[in-house]
C-alpha cells in the first residue's frame, strides 16, 4: 500500500467512527432545530454566520512531528496494558504514517481507561460488528433478523444501518441498567469497532492489535429491523 494510500484509510476509518455515533444516537446534523428550518431566511443566515466562523479558522494541513519509534514506545505501555502483547513490529504495514498508530493509540485509551464498559461487553461487540459486516449490497438493505439481546441489536444495527435505531431500542438498554453515560459509550464501542474493521482491512495490521478475548456464544436472533 502506497503511503498516501495510509492517509485515506485513516480518513475512511474516521468517517465510520463519527458517523457512527451520529447515526446511533440521532445526533442532528444541522445547528439549527428542525421546527425552525422552514424559514428559509433563518437558514440562509445560519449559513451566512457558520461560513464567517470558517473562514477564521486555519484549515490547512499541517506536518506531523512525531516519528514512527516515537509513537510506537509512547503507546508500548498502553499497548500491552490493553492487549497482553508486545507492540513490536505489529504496526510495521503502517511504518510510513505514525499518525495512524496514534490514533489507534487514542482507541485503545478510550476503550480501556475512559469506557465505563466491560471488557466483556466491548469484546462482544466487536464479535457482533465483525459477523454484521455486509458483505454484499442486499445486507445493508431491507429487513433483517437481529440479536435478541439489546446490546448485540445496538451494534448489529450500527453496523448495517445506524440511522435506524429507535427509541424502544434505546429504552431496551436502559432496562438493561444503562444511563445515558452507558448508552454513549456503547455507541462508541460501536464506533470503534467499525472503525477498527475498515482500517485492518484496508491497511494490514492484524485484526488481533485490538481485539479481546470473547466470552461465550452471541445471542440468537430475534426481532426484525
Amino acid at each position: 500500500m502506497g503511503e498516501s494510500a495510509l492517509d485515506y484509510a485513516l480518513v475512511v476509518a474516521v468517517f465510520h467512527f463519527i458517523n457512527r455515533i451520529a447515526d446511533l444516537l440521532h445526533v442532528d446534523s444541522e445547528a439549527l432545530p428542525e421546527r425552525l428550518r422552514r424559514f428559509e431566511w433563518l437558514r440562509r443566515l445560519t449559513v451566512r454566520v457558520a461560513s464567517r466562523m470558517l473562514s477564521r479558522m486555519d484549515l490547512r494541513n499541517r506536518g506531523y512531528g512525531g516519528s514512527y519509534i516515537q509513537v510506537v514506545t509512547q503507546i508500548a505501555p498502553l499497548f500491552r496494558r490493553a492487549t497482553g502483547r508486545d507492540a513490536a513490529d505489529a504496526f510495521a504495514p503502517v511504518a510510513a504514517r505514525p499518525k495512524l498508530v496514534e490514533a489507534i493509540g487514542l482507541a485503545l485509551r478510550e476503550r480501556d481507561e475512559t469506557s465505563s464498559l466491560p471488557q466483556a461487553t466491548v469484546a462482544r461487540i466487536h464479535r457482533v460488528v465483525e459477523a454484521a459486516l455486509p458483505t454484499e449490497a442486499s445486507e445493508g438493505q431491507g429487513f433483517h433478523a437481529r440479536p435478541a439481546d439489546p446490546v448485540e441489536a445496538f451494534a448489529f444495527v450500527g453496523t448495517r444501518y445506524a440511522q435506524r435505531t429507535t427509541p424502544d431500542m434505546i429504552e431496551r438498554l436502559r432496562e438493561r441498567g444503562y444511563n445515558d453515560t452507558g448508552i454513549l459509550d456503547l455507541a462508541i464501542a460501536v464506533a470503534d469497532a467499525n472503525q477498527w474493521a475498515r482500517l485492518y482491512r484496508l491497511t494490514g495490521l492484524s485484526p488481533a492489535i485490538f481485539s479481546l478475548a470473547s466470552e461465550g456464544p452471541l445471542s440468537r436472533t430475534g426481532s426484525r429491523g
